[in-house]
This record gives structure tokens, sequence and C-alpha cells, in this order.
């Protein structure tokens, strides 16, 4: 997804593996390794950075053992920059060997008549990413990857296995899609594969399909890697001190249907209405915030509010996109709002009553100015200490020249 860095993508479904399989954020992390699927050496109006791009729009994924395959699926299905997860059934020389080794190993049997999957919906498609095998056929690439005259070789190989397919084919929305993928980075040339995931389709929180309109909204998929990082789990619960138009809980109910949060917004209904935002979740029949403030984040009071909301307990969670500069230029308070953040955990932690509970997590974004460093914009190791907090995950979002912002996650230790 242009404009979102690989490393966000790895981040988002490292997070995911961790919300479903418990552990830290390091653990998950090591539990997964990915490797370029393509190797395109690039064409006349390609730039290196495009070039890369394309190479790793396609990556193997190799999990630990004790990553369950259904884990890996439920967590690609939360993702927003995953588009789909496919399941390598053979490799070899010509599609022929490919269909004698999934004949032999029985990759598909389960579409068969007289089998569990035998009324399922199916389709075949073939994509080539570089020279076609025995051809001098230019490399291709992106939106004209489909090669029909490969999918007619592919069909024709692999028509002994679909006459014995109980479903019927359908090309809009199959149960099955099976996929011929001709110059991968493999062993063979010809790869066959079953799609057993899709990526999370966030168009449906897009601004612009939104009842509550605000000038700088969140879009959804950074709101979802937010989240994801994060770990959202069923059961959270969740404050946003900065929460706008409420992006972020939109997605975290989309992730966590049972998520429990607690938005506060300085800015007042008429220019975040707190009846839009509700309007926002019920007409996608989302679970609604339990309360959506109105005041500023670093009034005690106000945060003693909002933990009451939840049974005077901390929160397991806080997802945030602070505003970028608006509080410097109007002269509202000279820290930075991450600074004002961590100034109020740490209070809130020396009065005893606590806002992020310990081993939770603050994940937010950190915007960097052209003359800034990260250094210049991340808080101190003091402050972390003072806050209790250790960071854990630091990744960088080019947003133009003179602006970037980095996407950080915090871990309350203490």
């Amino acid at each position: 997804m242009e404009g979102y860095s690989l490393q966000f993508r790895h981040i988002e479904l490292q997070g995911a593996l961790m919300a479903l399989l418990g552990g830290t954020f390091e653990e998950s992390a090591n539990s997964i390794l990915f490797r370029n699927a393509l190797n395109y050496t690039g064409a006349a109006d390609m730039g290196v950075a495009d070039i890369a791009s394309y190479n790793q729009a396609m990556q193997y994924v190799t999990v630990s053992d004790h990553v369950p395959r259904e884990a890996l699926v439920e967590a690609i299905e939360r993702c927003s920059l995953a588009h789909a997860l496919y399941e390598v059934m053979a490799e070899g020389n010509t599609y022929t060997d490919v269909v004698a080794l999934v004949s032999s190993n029985g990759s598909f049997d389960d579409l068969k008549r007289g089998q569990v999957n035998e009324n399922t919906t199916w389709c075949v498609r073939a994509r080539h990413y570089g020279k076609i095998s025995g051809s001098v056929k230019e490399k291709r690439y992106g939106a004209h990857a489909r090669s029909m005259s490969l999918e007619r070789e592919v069909l024709q190989a692999l028509k002994p296995i679909m006459l014995q397919f109980g479903g019927k084919v359908d090309l809009e929305q199959p149960g099955c899609k099976i996929y011929a993928f001709d110059g991968l980075e493999s062993t063979s040339p010809k790869v066959l594969a079953r799609q057993i995931a899709s990526g999370r389709r966030v168009s449906g929180i897009a601004p612009n399909t939104r009842i509550c309109v605000t000038n700088t909204p969140l879009c959804p998929i950074a709101s979802f890697s937010l989240c994801n990082v994060a770990g959202v789990r069923p059961g959270h619960t969740i404050l946003d001190p900065y929460a706008g138009s409420c992006a972020i809980f939109l997605a975290a109910a989309m992730i966590a249907p049972t998520c429990r949060t607690v938005g506060i917004e300085i800015s007042h209904n008429g220019l975040v209405n707190r009846d839009d935002i509700r309007k926002d979740f019920s007409s996608r029949q989302l679970v609604e915030p339990l309360a959506l403030l109105q005041g500023d984040s670093t009034d005690e009071g106000l945060r003693a509010t909002a933990r009451a909301v939840i049974g005077d307990e901390p929160f397991d969670l806080i997802i945030t996109d602070p505003p970028y500069g608006i509080r410097e230029s109007n002269n509202y308070n000279e820290m930075a709002p991450i600074d004002e953040l961590l100034q109020s955990i740490q209070r809130d932690r020396a009065a005893g009553k606590r806002l992020l509970k310990k081993g939770g997590r603050l994940v937010c974004f950190i915007p960097v100015q052209e003359e800034e460093t990260l250094e210049d914009a991340m808080p101190t190791p003091a402050q972390l200490e003072q806050a209790g907090l250790r960071c854990e995950v630091v990744r960088e979002q080019p947003l133009n020249d003179k602006l970037r912002r980095w996407l950080v996650s915090f871990q309350c230790v203490a």
C-alpha cells in the first residue's frame, strides 16, 4: 500500500499474532520470518525505490512450530496491510509435475465429491512476475501480472483434478481460490498455491464514508496498524486521550467487538460532533464507545472520570494519534502532546491511580519535522522511567518532504 512502509506491514502482523498467542512483542517478532518472493530487476521507468517496493509486495512467510496455522490465518484476517495469505501446495518444473504432486499429497481432496468441502465454489487464477519459463516475453508486474495464456496452460494441466470437484466454478466470489505463480523466487519455476486467508478490507470506515466529518481524520489503515501493534484483544479497555472522530475505536471495534473504549477530545461538538461519532458506530453495527468525554486529557479530574467509566481500573491500552503541532501553534501548551501524555501517566502512577495497567501498552504516532531527528521528538529515557514505560517498537512512515511520523509502542513495565 503506497505511503505505508514494509515495516508497518510486518509489525502489524507481529502485533496481531501477539494478541492471539500472548507473550511479548519481541517473542512474536522472533516467531515469524519474511523473505521476498519476487526478484524483479526493473524497467526503464521504475526507480530503485519502486523496484524495492515491488519486490517486497509478495513475501514468503515462515513461522515457528509453536504458531498454529489457525492463528496465522486469524492474524492475517485482522491486518489492513496484508492482502492475502497463500499456502504453497506444490512446486515443480512444469505444471504437469505440479499436478502430479498435488494428486499424491491430497492438497485439494477436500473439494472432491463426498468430501467435507464438496459444495465449495472455486476458481483458478495464474500470475507471472518475470519471464515465463521457456519464453522471451518481457517481465511483467503490477496490475498486468495476470496471464491468460498461462491460465489456459494451468487449467489444462489441472483438468483431471478439477473434474473430481463437487462444487461449481465461481469467478466472482469463490470459496476456494487456486493460484498458479510463475516467476517467484522459488526452488522450482512453477508454484501452485491455495489462498487461505484475506486481509481486512477497511474502506468501510474511510473518512469519506463517515457521518462525523473533521479536518484531519486518521485513515483506516493507520488506525488498524496502531490497534494491531497494540495487540487489541476481546475485552480490552482502551483509552484515546486525543480521540478526534474516533477512527482508532472504529478499527478496534472491528478487530475485537467486545473491547471497551473511552475517548477524550478537547474540541467541542461544533468541531467534533459526538452524536455523529456514535452514529458512525451504530450504522455499522459496531459497539459504541462507553464514553466520549469533552475536555483536556491533561486534567487530572477528567482522567479520573475516564477511569471511573471502566470501574476505576487502569486501562489495558492507550492508543492515540496526538495532534501535530496544533497546540504549539495556538500557544496552548509548551509541551508536545506525547510529553503531556507521559507526564499524565507518571502523575497518576505516583498518586496510586494508574492510567495504564502494568503490562499494558501505549501505542501512538510521533511526528518528526524536517529539522528534527527522532531523538528530538521522542521522550527522554528519564521521562520513560518516570512513567514506568519501555520502548519496544519504533517504525518510520514518511508523510511528505518535510514531515514524517514514527509508529511507537511503549510497554508499561513498572
